[in-house]
């Protein structure tokens, strides 16, 4: 090696430590001033109340101000785009959905590659769907729901807000026809399966089981594979012969771009917070169970759904007409 390389080659090594030292600098000092979390969800729900609860904690663990922002409307997209076109230094999040992959398959159109535009950091919590029905109707259980329902196709009413994609796959996987009936929230769908002017309503555990638990409603089915903690005497429909696992993630998703140690930062605390005795108590008390993960895994998680709605779409062309 002559006296030229030697010099490039020590002008280089001092510029890699000098972007190492940066890099690690900046994941040391972030966050440096008030950080938003983005909600595309309307204030007052579910998920606003999750995301609340953990910007509480990141602001306790992080030592800086986590502030909610609910910015609502297509289906997640508003949200969505807003954190995708943030500058990418760590001051916005997304915290996004399931909805992130489901958009990208049945629409509405983002606007954006999701896996370009956005950074998968960590999941956060998970919750089941659940059929429930009212309390006067003769099944008990999701295997007497789908004998009923095959013996008479579309006679059973069921009624939800924005979830026909998620009940026409089960109709699929069960080999049944359920009515469905759709409502634009979860509030007055959930009050007529309670009066009796629909059979059913299909919903997020957190929406129904409050009702479920005042008797108002009869819990026939959750939608996760495994039985949902809060609900140990309710089936899952594989146990009452459907082939439906369907649960509803929330996760948190930095611009594309941010730095990695940043977003390993934020994935780490992510996961202290979710792990805790208090969060995992306030996170199962509103109908959810926590989780998280590591970026690499939740963006494996991504591109293993996306394929697998894709081929849903394929295989029930039907859907793509919702």
């Amino acid at each position: 090696m002559n006296k030229f390389s030697r010099r490039l080659l020590a002008q280089c090594l001092a510029a890699a430590t000098l972007g190492m030292t940066t890099l690690a600098a900046l994941a040391q000092d972030w966050p440096s001033q008030p950080v938003k979390l983005v909600v595309p969800y309307a204030a007052g729900g579910t998920t606003d109340l999750i995301a609340r609860k953990l910007s509480e904690r990141l602001t306790r663990e992080l030592g800086q101000t986590f502030v909610v922002e609910n910015k609502p409307g297509a289906a997640t997209n508003i949200g969505a785009q807003f954190v995708a076109q943030a500058k990418p230094d760590g001051n916005t999040i997304l915290f996004g959905s399931v909805f992130q992959v489901l958009n990208h398959v049945f629409g509405p159109d983002p606007g954006f590659d999701m896996f370009k535009a956005l950074e998968p950091v960590s999941l956060v919590a998970e919750m089941p769907f659940v059929l429930a029905a009212n309390p006067r109707t003769p099944y008990q259980n999701g295997r007497e729901l789908i004998a009923a329902a095959k013996a008479e196709p579309k006679k059973l009413s069921v009624s939800h807000a924005q979830l026909d994609i998620s009940l026409e796959l089960l109709n699929n996987k069960a080999g049944m026809e359920l009515l469905l009936v759709p409502y634009k929230g979860g509030g007055p769908a959930t009050t007529d399966a309670m009066a009796g002017q629909v059979n059913m309503v299909y919903a997020l555990v957190p929406v129904l089981l409050p009702h479920i638990q005042a008797g108002k409603l009869k819990p026939l089915a959750v939608t996760s594979g495994t039985r949902f903690e809060g609900l140990p005497n309710v089936p899952t429909f594989v146990e009452s012969g459907a082939d439906f696992d369907m649960t509803m993630w929330y996760g948190l998703f930095l611009p594309a771009g941010t730095p990695k140690p940043v977003v390993d930062k934020l994935a780490r605390v992510t996961q202290q917070v979710m792990t805790s005795k208090d969060m995992v108590e306030a996170i199962r008390a509103a109908g959810a169970n926590p989780r998280f993960s590591a970026p690499a895994d939740m963006r494996s998680q991504l591109t293993k759904e996306l394929a697998s709605w894709q081929g849903v779409a394929k295989a029930i062309p039907k859907l793509m007409q919702k």
